[in-house]
């Protein structure tokens, strides 16, 4: 088919875009990042150290030893509701949601009390599970819109879900968040950043991470560049320093001052 065929089966009023150079780089202010891992693995902590975070604790008591701005929430609806809050606040940069497994657990709970019943797994007469599972990929499907449009950096925190693995240790699925269904893989699609935590022993202490590099058996990985495939080793004190001098060392070198002028050739004699 000739290029003349090719554009005259475009729709008409159609502009087709020309190639365009990355929007975004450098450090990211907005957008929606996922930090997974087993418990204790430094999650909380390392959300709750970036530059004016606001931590919305799912998990009560959660974060009694982690400084900052924790907020304990209790149930659903005060979640949405402090959300609100936080959004509207321009002096909050950053929104930690700790943890979604709590929040998912949540969400199920109220769906089912709506239809009478004690869990979202229960069966009963005259309710069709699959509008029920519908209904909660609708919310999360919201929710995960009504972040990204917040321009607000997101953190959502997750507990890990291990990868599978058939008998003869073919991989079936990947490690990822530990949700039901497709919704886990859903907000993966939507992330900007995941980083899977740990933790291991270094000397005569514990050594903590971060790692975007991706790879058969995990979702981890990232859409900003700076990060992709890095591994952060995360100090105790201020474990945002580490995330930060990602950005640092990547940054263009700036070009020569243009004060210093060059001495005019000549002269007195």
């Amino acid at each position: 088919m000739t290029q003349e065929n090719q554009q005259s089966q475009q729709p008409a009023g159609v502009q087709l875009v020309a190639p365009r150079p990355r929007r975004k780089t450098g450090l990211p202010t907005e957008g929606l990042a996922i930090l997974v891992g087993q418990p204790k693995s430094g999650k909380t902590t390392f959300g709750a150290s970036f530059e004016g975070a606001y931590v919305l604790e799912c998990e009560l008591g959660g974060g009694d030893r982690v400084a900052g701005r924790i907020h304990d929430i209790a149930n659903v609806a005060e979640f949405r509701e402090t959300l609100k809050a936080v959004m509207r606040e321009p002096a909050i940069k950053t929104v930690v949601i700790d943890s979604l497994d709590v929040l998912s657990d949540w969400l199920e709970d109220e769906i089912a009390r709506a239809r009478g019943l004690d869990s979202i797994t229960e069966r009963k007469q005259g309710v069709d599970g699959f509008e029920l599972w519908g209904e909660y990929r609708k919310r999360i499907e919201a929710l995960v819109a009504y972040l990204k449009a917040s321009r607000k950096l997101v953190i959502l925190i997750a507990h890990c879900k291990e990868p599978k693995l058939d008998s003869g240790g073919n991989l079936v699925s990947p490690a990822g968040i530990n949700m039901p269904g497709k919704a886990g893989a859903f907000i993966a699609a939507q992330a900007d950043m995941i980083g899977y935590c740990f933790k291991k022993p270094l000397g005569s202490g514990t050594a903590y991470f971060v790692t975007f590099q991706g790879g058969p058996l995990g979702t981890w990985g990232s859409r900003v560049d700076e990060l992709n495939d890095k591994t952060l080793q995360l100090p105790r004190e201020n474990p945002y320093s580490a995330f930060e001098a990602v950005f640092k060392a990547e940054a263009p070198a700036k070009p020569a001052s243009q004060e210093t002028k060059p001495a005019k050739a000549g002269g007195k004699r």
